[in-house]
């Protein structure tokens, strides 16, 4: 992989980082014909004329901003919780496994309490303890 091949795709990745900052879709043209790019390009060299390029540039950008934010609706805001506790959930389910084989809501709050997780956090942490444990058993508690 040559030095060239490296800053192309470094300057495709660095063009994004002011649309993903802005709340735009980057720029990805996944979906984009060989054929028609390459129609577009000779309509440039040959007539000097960018409007076929432009479309097929315009058609490439829609889809794929189409797709960006479909993606990005179904991605889950990190629960708090997850995020700032994730020591106590990790040793929550594995006590939750190994001594009860369940889940009991007030042991996991006392448990909380213990490890002193503030109150306005500890449904929180809770809730992700059963989460876990759910995907653990492939059902719901």
């Amino acid at each position: 992989m040559g030095f060239a091949y490296i800053n192309k795709r470094t300057s495709r990745i660095a063009s994004n980082i002011p649309l993903l900052k802005s709340g735009l879709a980057p720029m990805s043209f996944l979906k984009m014909d060989d054929r028609d790019c390459i129609d577009g390009l000779i309509g440039i060299n040959e007539l000097n004329n960018v409007s076929l390029l432009r479309e097929v540039f315009i058609d490439a950008d829609l889809e794929s901003a189409g797709n960006y934010h479909g993606l990005r609706a179904e991605i889950e805001i990190p629960n708090k919780a997850a995020l700032a506790y994730r020591d106590v959930i990790r040793d929550g389910v594995r006590c939750r496994v190994l001594e009860f084989r369940g889940f009991r809501h007030d042991d996991l709050i006392e448990m909380a309490i213990r490890t002193g997780i503030p109150e306005s956090d500890r449904d929180g942490v809770a809730a992700c303890i059963r989460e876990r444990l759910a995907g653990l058993h492939g059902a719901e508690l």
